[in-house]
């Protein structure tokens, strides 16, 4: 019994030892097996056989393979554009390794044991040397910035244009623009995905985001109703100003605001310098007219700011000047200076608004266009209130002793300074219903400034000493040469009616939207300045008008 299981034992490590010795002679049948210069078969890399190939063959067949992948089309569509490009202008990498030396190892390292089941794997396809494509992520999103984005449109809104005298509005447009993350997401994921080597283009579509316009031609063509306007005069003569008061109107002119929009005077007219065609004029500094750069611009902003009371828009910021001006009433001033006074006002209605401006033969004027929501029947006037006033005190005498005695000039007139207040009358169907405080201005008072000649006169040979004067008393009075007391005046904004008031037909000093000539009015308010009704008025009377919302 023990014989026989020795026997058996003996005959399974027979048959062992044969079938080892079998599969060593196999190997060693084998012409790669122990050659150190050819890949074992079935040895692959990325899917490419480079079995029984030397590390050389093998290198040029992964090279030729990452020049293919590299070169590999790549379309990707924005919208209705196609953009066509190879997987290496859009970021595809493949790192330098040597894939074909890896390759070379395999069934070649390790014991006897070892290489034989490195062999055996190699044999069922499964030693692949794997080769990775990256991606840069630069040049990928350099390439969707470039030539995807290449494709963007910005939305085009519709624009308010005069046309055939007729306000019209534009045609608008829908953008379109490539996101440009998503995008390169979506490059990515398709250039490394596993089959992509298989395709012979790859293809992917942009993520596209449409953009509207803020308004819409529909919602532009809404916005043609005249919701106020104002108009002032100026001198043309004096060329420098009147050329200031254009330009800034020009820049003002055609003007869009959307809803919940601000506009700013300073920012929209832009600095005044003489690179930006501003000239030299005279303006109000330190309660003295003085010569500036962009003397007049007060004007513009002043007209801009009535027109806006009129379509009743939100006034933002508003500064009256330092002096009266000549050109509108008490309080309906609105002054700018560098860039601490501004006038602002807010688009505070739901649709946009168009400004229309012009100065031309001494004349300047703005319009406000938009679409008219107030009730049927509602008008507003304004009404100008003096509640203080301020005497210019005694005039300021210089002395020149290289002018003759006899020699006198005013070189600036007084200013009676003002405390004032803007009403809005608010009427429906003729009915007044309300009465609201618009503004509060103070206006500084100014003192005659005058130039004396003190030179000595020098009697002729022979000629009598001048008599002295007999008293004190004999001196000639002091001549009042205050500037007229503005009246308290209204304004009518009676659509397509002119107003009561009154706007001056020069500007008699040609300030930066002041002026040392009489402040014009229009109906009294106040008792205190009744008698001012009958002093001479030299304004020429221009149309005040908007506020009403009834049929134009």
């Amino acid at each position: 019994m023990k014989r026989n299981k020795a026997l058996t034992a003996i005959f399974v490590a027979g048959c062992i030892a044969v079938v080892a010795i079998a599969g060593i002679v196999t190997l060693f049948a084998k012409d790669n097996f122990g050659n150190k210069t050819q890949i074992c078969d079935g040895v692959s890399i990325c899917s490419i056989d480079v079995g029984g190939l030397t590390k050389e063959q093998a290198q040029k067949k992964v090279e030729t393979y990452i020049a293919d992948r590299q070169q590999q089309s790549l379309v990707v569509s924005v919208q209705d554009y196609l953009v066509e490009a190879t997987a290496q202008e859009a970021g595809l990498t493949i790192p330098e390794k040597d894939y074909a030396g890896e390759a070379l190892q395999i069934g070649k390292k390790g014991n006897l044991w070892e290489k034989l089941q490195e062999i055996r794997k190699a044999e069922k396809g499964e030693k692949d040397v794997a080769l990775e494509p990256e991606i840069d992520e630069d040049t990928l999103k350099s390439f969707v910035e470039t030539k995807c984005s290449a494709y963007d449109i910005k939305a085009k809104d519709s624009r308010l244009k005069f046309k055939n005298g007729a306000l019209k509005a534009t045609r608008s447009r829908e953008g379109m623009e490539v996101q440009v993350e998503n995008t390169s997401d979506a490059i990515k994921k398709a250039l490394l995905d596993k089959k992509a080597a298989e395709k012979d283009t790859i293809e992917v579509n942009a993520d596209v985001q449409v953009t509207q316009p803020k308004f819409t031609q529909e919602e532009a063509s809404q916005c043609t109703d005249l919701l106020g306007k104002y108009s002032t005069t100026y001198a043309t003569y004096q060329v420098e100003r009147s050329s200031n008061v254009a330009t800034a109107a020009g820049r003002i002119n055609g003007t869009v605001l959307a809803p919940g929009e601000t506009f700013s005077t300073i920012k929209v007219i832009k600095d005044r310098t003489e690179a930006n065609g501003y000239k030299s004029a005279p303006e109000y500094s330190s309660g003295k007219v003085v010569s500036g750069i962009g003397g007049g611009v007060c004007q513009v902003s002043t007209t801009l700011y009535n027109a806006v009371l009129n379509a009743e828009l939100k006034v933002v910021e508003r500064s009256p000047h330092s002096m009266v001006v000549a050109y509108v009433p008490v309080s309906r001033d609105a002054a700018i200076s560098g860039d601490y006074k501004d006038f602002k006002f807010k688009n505070n209605t739901d649709f946009p608004i168009y400004i229309m401006g012009s100065a031309s033969g001494g004349i300047l004027s703005f319009r406000v266009y938009g679409h008219e929501t107030r009730e049927p029947g509602r008008e507003i006037s304004f009404e100008s209130e003096i509640t203080d006033t301020i005497e210019p005190g005694e005039e300021v005498v210089t002395e020149d002793p290289d002018l003759p005695a006899s020699y006198r000039s005013v070189t600036q007139s007084a200013h009676v300074g003002y405390k004032a207040k803007l009403w809005k009358i608010i009427k429906v169907n003729g009915v007044q219903t309300d009465k609201v405080q618009v503004n509060t201005s103070a206006y500084n008072a100014s003192p005659q400034y005058v130039t004396v000649g003190k030179q000595p006169a020098t009697p002729a040979p022979g000629s009598a000493s001048p008599a002295a004067s007999s008293s004190p008393s004999d001196k000639s009075k002091k001549k009042d040469t205050s500037s007229a007391s503005p009246k308290s005046a209204t304004g009518s904004q009676s659509s397509g009616s002119k107003s009561s008031g009154s706007n001056t037909k020069k500007n008699t000093s040609g300030t930066s939207g002041n002026s040392t000539g009489k402040n014009t009015t229009n109906t009294t308010t106040n008792k205190n300045t009744t008698e001012n009704t009958n002093k001479k008025n030299t304004a020429k009377t221009l149309e005040s008008t908007g506020g009403k919302a009834v049929a134009r």
